[in-house]
């Protein structure tokens, strides 16, 4: 059984070692690490050729710099593994993390997710543990959209089989694109088992992507739930999620403030506000982002 790890990279020469040496260190061995150089302009093909030629399970490929999206994408046509999971590379995972996933499959799963930890200067800030359980794929998208499980592709592996059929990508979007393609591979799913213990490391830095404030990703935000909904339309059982997709797009909202704040005539804003601020999506998601959504854009508070 080999599982396949996709690294998407780009100018990540500073954290490659970090990267590579926690998955050295793996109580499972029998992996292979796909790293696609998504045009990087530092010195990172460099450092990844060197470690590919010290471990022949280091596979390095490269594209012109297209995104992440784009580079999962790549990495997945190279990938030999029966298991799919995904690492940033300025990410690590819990030296156990391959060894439990792998041996939490069964012949109904096709998905295992576990929680995480976010560090920062060498500390855990913050456990992210998640309540143990099967679900049915129905039941887990519910809690997906409404926030009560992550919809982040990291965190997860997957049954080779989820990616046998194209997945579609918002263009031209590189804020949400990573739940847009997880949504889909839920939607392909039988069941999914859900892990409590910590398993993958959200490392914080001040420089990291998630940290950069622009309207524009704000707005990529809610564009990308609106391709989540259009996917979601599609599938026969939509008229049965669409208070937790009314909660999805409160979420996107919330998770777009802290990228920057759309004036309320944003085109975006306007159609969610119109077609989506529903007292059933409030009621889906958990209270406290229920209120901060209500300040935020009601009463134009920046709460962040």
């Amino acid at each position: 059984m080999l599982i396949s790890i996709i690294i998407p990279c780009y100018n990540g020469a500073i954290y490659i070692e970090n990267c590579i040496e926690s998955l050295h260190n793996q109580t499972l061995s029998d992996w292979e690490a796909v790293f696609i150089n998504d045009g990087s302009k530092d010195n990172t093909l460099d450092l990844l050729e060197k470690f590919a030629k010290q471990d022949k399970r280091i596979k390095v490929y490269t594209q012109r710099n297209q995104g992440a999206a784009k580079a999962r994408e790549y990495g997945l046509s190279k990938a030999k593994g029966d298991y799919i999971t995904f690492l940033d590379v300025d990410d690590t995972l819990t030296v156990d993390a391959l060894e439990v996933m792998a041996k939490s499959f069964d012949e109904q799963t096709d998905i295992v997710a576990s929680g995480f930890n976010i560090i920062k200067r060498d500390k855990i800030i913050k456990r992210k543990m998640l309540h143990q359980a099967t679900l049915e794929k129905l039941d887990y998208l519910k809690k997906v959209l409404s926030g009560k499980c992550g919809w982040e592709l990291c965190a997860k592996m997957y049954r080779r089989e989820l990616f046998s059929q194209p997945i579609l990508t918002p263009a031209g979007i590189r804020s949400g694109e990573d739940a847009a393609v997880f949504i889909q591979l839920v939607c392909r799913a039988k069941q999914v088992n859900i892990l409590s213990e910590q398993l993958y490391n959200y490392m914080q830095y001040e420089q990291s992507a998630s940290h950069v404030k622009s309207t524009k990703y704000a707005e990529e935000t809610l564009q990308s739930a609106f391709f989540i909904e259009d996917v979601l339309k599609s599938q026969k059982f939509y008229r049965n999620i669409r208070k937790e997709i009314d909660g999805m797009f409160l979420l996107s909202y919330s998770n777009s403030t802290r990228k920057g704040v759309l004036s309320r005539n944003n085109y975006f804003v306007k159609r969610l506000k119109k077609e989506h601020f529903s007292i059933a999506g409030f009621m889906s998601i958990p209270f406290y982002k229920a209120v901060y959504v209500a300040l935020v854009y009601y009463f134009r508070l920046t709460l962040i």
